[in-house]
Parts: structure tokens; sequence; C-alpha cells
């Protein structure tokens, strides 16, 4: 009878240490997965998101629309606004880029804008500049949308620690 006891002791051992090393791979893939997710979640460059070098071919419409959204979804100090849309029913869209202050200041930025050109009454209260890069007048000019992907890129590159400065 004493045998029996010691293997059922034996199997018991074994599934508590199996139990252990299930439970801290578990903890490892759960640990490994959010990390991946994590750094997944980061900005992608242009060329990570589009899977392409700028320039090495033509970008598409649909495809410079998703990397600006993809842009302002992962920064909190870009926000897109639609303002209309192409005759072919392509979206039309303002990236405002600045700082997380100034990106909640929009409004009063605009205003003491319009006060500075004298287009309302008043003396402006910031001293935000405002800087206007406008890309792509014409549809069949693709450098212009390769230009606006890589001026956003470099706004918001991490890497980029004089872009963090300008936009303040």
């Amino acid at each position: 009878m004493r045998y029996g006891s010691d293997k059922i002791a034996e199997r018991i051992s074994v599934q508590s240490f199996n139990k252990k090393v299930f439970m801290k791979r578990t903890l490892f893939l759960f640990l490994v997965c959010n990390i991946s997710g994590w750094a997944a979640a980061q900005t992608k460059s242009p060329e990570e998101f589009l899977g392409y070098k700028l320039g090495e071919r033509f970008t598409p419409h649909h495809k410079i629309v998703a990397y600006f959204e993809h842009v302002a979804e992962e920064n909190s100090n870009v926000q897109l606004q639609f303002y209309g849309e192409t005759y072919e029913k392509r979206p039309l869209l303002l990236a405002f880029i600045s700082s997380e202050k100034n990106i909640g200041n929009l409004e009063s930025i605009r205003l003491d804008n319009l006060r500075r050109a004298g287009m309302l009454p008043g003396s402006p209260q910031t001293k935000v500049p405002v800087t206007w890069l406008s890309y792509n007048v014409h549809g069949n000019e693709a450098v212009s949308s390769e230009a606006a992907l890589k001026t956003l890129w470099a706004l918001v590159d991490p890497a980029e620690t004089d872009t963090k400065t300008w936009l303040e």
C-alpha cells in the first residue's frame, strides 16, 4: 500500500511543479505580448507604415490619409480636421501639429491670429506663431505628398529633439 501512496505523492508533486512552470510561462508570455503590443502602438515612420521608402513609388491618397490618421491617433499633439472633399470624393484634411498645450488652446490661438491680422478687435493674448504648410495643389504632383509625409514624421519623431522646441 505504501508504494501506491508514494506514487500519488510523486504525481501531486509533479502536477504542482507543472502548474508552477505553466504559471511562469503564462506570465512570461503575457509580459512579452504586452511589451510587444506597447511597442507596436508607437508611431511608425512613413517607411514602416507604407512598407517602402518615400519616393520609391507613388503613394495613393488613401494611404496618405491613413498615415496622417495613424499619426494623429498615436500622438496627442497632432489633431486632424476634415474640411471638405475633392471632386472625386477624397477627404481633405488639415493637420495641426504643436505642443499638447497649444493643441488644447487652438481656438484661442486662432482668435488671436485674427486679432493680429486686424480681423477682430482687441489685442492678442497669446504669442504662438502660426505656420501654414500647404501640400498638393494638383493631384498629379506626387512629390508634395511625399514631402508632407516626411514633414509630419519629422515633427513627431521622438528622436528629433529640435522639433519639440519648435512646437512650443
